[in-house]
């Protein structure tokens, strides 16, 4: 079964209104804990996850590894799009 992340919890927990870049920090339905860091896209002005980040609180839900991976960047854009209908764009 493949894996379909989805986000029961979302806050900013840094903005910087200067260059506009800011932190989400998101709890996953399965426990993950991720922190997703955002930008402005120059032309059209909207935020673009630009990394995303797994805190190691529990281990990976897709390789099951229990240090640092990069499973969760095939789906940053997909838990990035549920973050922002929960906590919107500073």
């Amino acid at each position: 079964m493949a894996y379909q992340p989805k986000v029961m919890k979302a806050e900013i927990v840094s903005n910087n209104t200067k260059n506009g870049l800011f932190e989400v920090l998101v709890h996953l339905k399965d426990r993950t804990s991720c922190r997703l860091t955002y930008g402005k896209d120059t032309a059209t002005g909207t935020a673009v996850a630009s990394h995303i980040n797994r805190l190691l609180y529990e281990p990976c839900p897709i390789c099951r590894k229990d240090f640092l991976c990069n499973c969760m960047n095939k789906y940053k854009e997909d838990i990035s799009q549920q973050a922002l209908e929960l906590v919107g764009t500073p």
